[in-house]
Formats: C-alpha cells, structure tokens, sequence
C-alpha cells in the first residue's frame, strides 16, 4: 500500500505559529486598554504567558507586533483577495463594486485598530513611518484599480482624478460617519459607495458598452 503523505502543518510550526498569534492578541488587548505607548514588551508576555525574551525574539519589539495586528486584521477582512478579483475583470463598474466591498470588509471588521495605529504613530516617529507607507501603499492600489481603463471614465475625469476620488470616498472616516454615527448597516454602505463611484466616475449606464471581463 503506498504511503499517504499527510498535508498537516508540522508540530512544532503550529505552536509557533499559536504563540505568535497569542502574543499579538495579547498585544491588541493592552494596547487598545492602556495605548501603545505605555504598554511594555513585558506587560504583553505576561498577558501572553510567555517570557519576554520570546517576544523579542519573534516579534522584534512593539512595532513588529504592530505590523502583524495589520497583517492579521487585513487578512480576516479579506482585503487582499477582493483587490486581486477586482484586476483580474476588466469591467470598471465591477473593480468598482469591489472597492466598495473591500472597504465595507476592511472597516467593518477593524475594531479598534485605527485609534491604536493612530495613537501609536502620535508617539513613536518610526510606526508614523509605517504608518504613511500603509497610507501611500493603499492610495497607489486605488490608481491600479483604473489603471489601463481610463478610456471607460466618465468624460472630464483622468485616471488621477478617479484615483482621489476613489480615495476620498472611501475614507474610515465615511465609513465611520454613516454606521458608526448615522445607523447604517455596512451592507447600506457598501451598496451606497459601490453606486456612488459608479454614478461619478463612470458614463451614464445608456452611453456605455457592453461590459467587458
């Protein structure tokens, strides 16, 4: 009988990877109950219920632990994957639905993220940095969202001008303002912001061809 090759993550990878997640929740909790800025590498492995030293070594310092928070939050959101079904179509109205989608996905599931990142930047100059490199990294991939089909933009509007206001539009802050403040439901946003981009940036419905995939 020939042998049957199991697919399952090595052990000791999974208990890495289980520590790495512990750590980073812990993180999260202190951060988000006493900021950034107050919180020790030590106070985290407390709360994490390992030493110190293995923080350090995994992570680096606070601002690795930082980074992977990000990286775990992006991930959960499934920002990355909905970005990459919108280049793969080439109907803008489309990518466009899926901005808005990726935004609802992004903010919906942030919780507290945004106020720790902000707070942390206010008081440590090298996650400002990365924080700014975060921002210039999320604007550029608006521009690719129109990248090689700005003839299929409204009339009067180039391929920068579609990236601003595709950037303008999807602001935490809006997202904010409409759920968090006004009562809408993230799919009433979602909806809101996929025909809002739609009705600004795109011909009206009559004058556009077929779509194209």
């Amino acid at each position: 009988m020939p042998d049957v090759k199991s697919d399952r993550v090595p052990l000791r990878q999974r208990q890495a990877l289980e520590t790495r997640r512990s750590i980073a929740g812990a993180a999260r909790t202190l951060f988000a109950e006493g900021g950034y800025a107050a919180t020790s590498i030590e106070a985290v492995a407390q709360e994490a219920g390992v030493a110190a030293r293995t923080v350090y070594s995994i992570f680096g310092g606070k601002k690795g632990i930082l980074a992977a928070i990000c990286e775990e939050w992006l991930a959960e959101a499934g920002v990355m994957e909905t970005v990459a079904e919108g280049l793969a179509t080439r109907d803008l109205r489309r990518r466009l639905a899926l901005v808005a989608l990726a935004n609802r996905r992004q903010w919906e599931s942030e919780r507290g993220v945004r106020a720790m990142l902000e707070g942390a930047a206010a008081s440590d100059a090298e996650v400002a940095r990365m924080l700014a490199g975060w921002k210039s990294d999320r604007a550029h991939s608006f521009g690719e969202i129109v990248a090689g089909l700005e003839g299929d933009l409204r009339q009067g509007v180039d391929g920068n001008r579609a990236t601003a206001v595709i950037r303008a539009l999807s602001s935490a802050e809006i997202y904010s303002e409409l759920v968090g403040w006004e009562g809408w439901t993230p799919d009433e946003y979602e909806e809101w912001l996929s025909d809002l981009l739609a009705e600004v940036l795109l011909p009206p419905q009559s004058a556009q061809g077929p779509d194209r995939r």
